[in-house]
């Protein structure tokens, strides 16, 4: 994301908007991924209600990737 975009509401909206199509498609709930070196993007989808469920290492992969683990996270529907 472009440095000046931060803050501005630009996640939260996009995250609302696909929650909203989910929804409106018969979805009980989102699932999503954050690799280990976006703290910024996981406390944001921590404040939208989405959950972080066991982390899943890249092996060897991380070096091709630049990170290790992604953490799944899920939002469900109530």
């Amino acid at each position: 994301m472009v440095p000046t975009a931060r803050g501005q509401g630009v996640g939260t909206r996009l995250l609302s908007a696909v929650e909203a199509l989910a929804r409106a498609r018969g979805c009980t709930c989102l699932r999503l991924d954050v690799i280990d070196t976006n703290p910024r993007a996981r406390a944001l989808y921590v404040r939208q209600g989405f959950e972080p469920q066991a982390p899943q290492r890249l092996g060897p992969f991380a070096g091709v990737f630049g990170f290790s683990t992604a953490i799944p996270m899920i939002k469900p529907f109530h």
